[in-house]
């Protein structure tokens, strides 16, 4: 008899790339996942995979139940859409999100998501684009809100917010007067956060061709950067939303450049898998919610 349980067993292995990581994903062993395909395989007796080489690779015939299980799976959760409505989901919510959004809007995400999805267990990890990025393709987070600049093939990516970012330094390092190129900039002491940070991608694009010559301080925090850019150490890109108050307080200059300052949009990625629907209705709560300019989400509700 043909459950949901094979077809999503067949569905997972393939999208996560493992039998090992469609059991994770679907909180079972490996040996259960391994069964349910040899009940796929027995009832419509057919091998869905090549086990012939090292690695297990789709025969034609598991290609074609593929695609047939992708749409049963994604009609299965059309109908509980449409005859439950989104409240009776439950289980939980891997999410990723990097630092500036757990400085900013986390607080009113995780409640708009309690009063949407009351039986829903959101767990945020926060952490570096990149890294993020790596375990939405491994199973390993469900949604994460990462730059546009991380985005790959086999991930969808739902426009959150765009981020304005500027060129900052001390009034010591920094004239008012002085309008820089990306060269000027580049030849300055940059301070910037770790190679696994997708704001590097933006600061290197931006400043391209050039290359900067001296970085003085490498680290994976935004607070960390704009203490060492306040105290004079060099510059740094940052958002100017959230950090609009040191701006207006003059302990930062904003960099008058010949090229129109960095911008980043921040998307809700995840995997392309059946439950889009799902994913899209987090992300369209996380659109009604962001705010990037404002610091530790403000003021909370009760």
């Amino acid at each position: 008899m043909l459950t949901f349980k094979q077809i999503e067993a067949l569905y997972w292995v393939v999208q996560l790339g493992g039998f090992a990581n469609a059991a994770e994903r679907l909180n079972t062993t490996q040996s259960a996942i391994t069964k349910r395909i040899q009940e796929l395989e027995t009832s419509f007796d057919i091998q869905i995979f090549d086990r012939s080489g090292q690695r297990a690779t789709l025969t034609r015939a598991g290609e074609e139940l593929l695609d047939m299980a992708g749409d049963l799976l994604g009609r299965r959760d059309q109908m509980l859409l449409k005859m439950k409505g989104f409240k009776p989901f439950s289980g939980s919510l891997r999410l990723g999100i990097t630092e500036i959004t757990a400085m900013t809007w986390l607080p009113q995400l995780m409640q708009a998501l309690r009063a949407s999805f009351p039986e829903l267990i959101v767990q945020p990890k926060i952490g570096m684009a990149w890294q993020m990025q790596q375990s939405l393709l491994h199973g390993q987070l469900d949604m994460a809100i990462l730059h546009w600049e991380v985005r790959n093939p086999h991930l969808e990516a739902e426009p959150i917010a765009q981020v304005d970012f500027a060129w900052t330094g001390s009034p010591q390092v920094i004239s008012p007067a002085k309008v820089y190129t990306p060269q000027d900039i580049s030849r300055m002491n940059i301070i910037r956060q770790d190679p696994d940070s997708a704001l590097n991608a933006i600061y290197d694009e931006w400043l391209a061709p050039h290359t900067p010559q001296s970085n003085l301080f490498t680290i994976n925090s935004l607070l960390a950067m704009v203490g060492m850019t306040v105290a004079g150490f060099g510059v740094a890109c940052i958002p100017v939303g959230f950090f609009s108050d040191v701006i207006k307080s003059r302990k930062l200059v904003l960099a008058r450049t010949t090229k129109p300052m960095p911008t980043s949009l921040y998307c809700a990625m995840y995997a392309k898998q059946s439950n889009s629907m799902f994913y899209q209705e987090i992300a369209r709560i996380a659109r009604d919610v962001c705010d990037f300019s404002r610091p530790y989400g403000g003021s909370l509700s009760a």
